[in-house]
C-alpha cells in the first residue's frame, strides 16, 4: 500500500537538515522575522503539500516563505544550505543559497542578504515599442501583465503608433520581476530615461539601444 502524502514529508523532515530538526521540534507556531515565514511542523506539511513541492523540486523540503520566494532544505541526509526560489517560476526552477546552512540562518535570526545595488530607478513612465505590427496577441499579453484596461479594438492602432505610453511612474523592479515569467515581452516593455528608452529587462543587444534612440522623441511628446 502506498504511503500518504503526509507519511512522504514526514520521512523527509527527518532527512534534513540535524540543526533544523531541533528547532522544528521546538516551535508550536509560525516563527515570522522582518517578513520572512519559518514554518513549525504544520505548516510544512501544509504548505509543502499544498504548492506540490515533491513534484517540481524533487528531494528538497520547502520550510518557509516570502511572499513569492520559497525556503528550501535537501532532504538526503546531508544538511547544506538553505536555497531560496520563486515559487511563481516552478517547473523550471533556478536556486539559489540563502544561507550556508540551517543554524547559521537561524543564528542571524532568519536574515537574508541585501538586495545587490538597484540598476533601475524605482518607478518610471513605461512604454510599448517594437512589436511586430501584426501580433495583435503579443499586445494583449502586454495589456494584461501591465493591467492596463486598452480597449481590444484599439490595440491594432497601438501597434502602428509604437513606441507608445503605457503606464506613468510604474514600479520597475516589479514589472522586471513579471517579466521573468513572460520572456516573449521583454524586448517590448521599455522605460523613459533623460537618454531615450531603455528595456525594463537587461537585454545587452544593439537592437535594444536603437530602439531607445528611436524612441527619445516619443518621450519627449509624452512628458509634455
Amino acid at each position: 500500500m502506498p504511503s500518504s502524502p503526509r507519511a512522504v514529508l514526514v520521512r523527509q523532515v527527518t532527512r534534513t537538515d540535524a540543526a533544523y530538526q531541533r528547532w522544528l521540534a521546538s516551535v508550536t507556531d509560525d516563527v515570522v522575522a522582518d517578513g520572512v515565514v519559518v514554518y513549525c511542523r504544520e505548516s510544512v506539511l501544509e504548505r509543502n503539500t499544498t504548492y506540490g513541492i515533491g513534484e517540481w523540486l524533487t528531494g528538497h523540503l520547502m520550510i518557509g516563505q516570502e511572499g513569492d520566494r520559497g525556503f528550501f532544505l535537501r532532504c538526503d541526509d546531508g544538511g547544506g544550505p538553505v536555497f531560496w526560489a520563486d515559487l511563481g517560476g516552478r517547473g523550471d526552477v533556478d536556486l539559489d543559497v540563502a544561507a550556508p546552512t540551517f543554524e547559521v540562518w537561524l543564528r542571524s535570526g532568519f536574515a537574508l542578504a541585501a538586495d545587490p545595488e538597484p540598476d533601475l530607478p524605482t518607478t518610471a513612465d513605461v512604454h510599448v515599442g517594437g512589436i511586430p505590427v501584426d501580433a495583435v496577441q503579443l499586445l494583449a499579453r502586454a495589456r494584461k501583465l501591465l493591467g492596463v484596461d486598452w480597449r481590444f479594438g484599439d490595440l491594432r492602432g497601438l501597434l502602428a503608433a509604437q513606441p507608445f505610453l503605457a503606464a506613468r511612474s510604474a514600479r520597475l523592479y516589479a514589472l522586471r520581476r513579471d517579466l521573468a515569467h513572460a520572456p516573449e515581452l521583454r524586448p517590448y516593455l521599455l522605460y523613459a530615461t533623460a537618454h531615450g528608452l531603455k528595456t525594463v529587462w537587461p537585454i545587452g543587444s544593439q537592437e535594444s539601444t536603437d530602439r531607445g534612440r528611436r524612441g527619445d522623441e516619443t518621450v519627449s511628446d509624452f512628458s509634455s
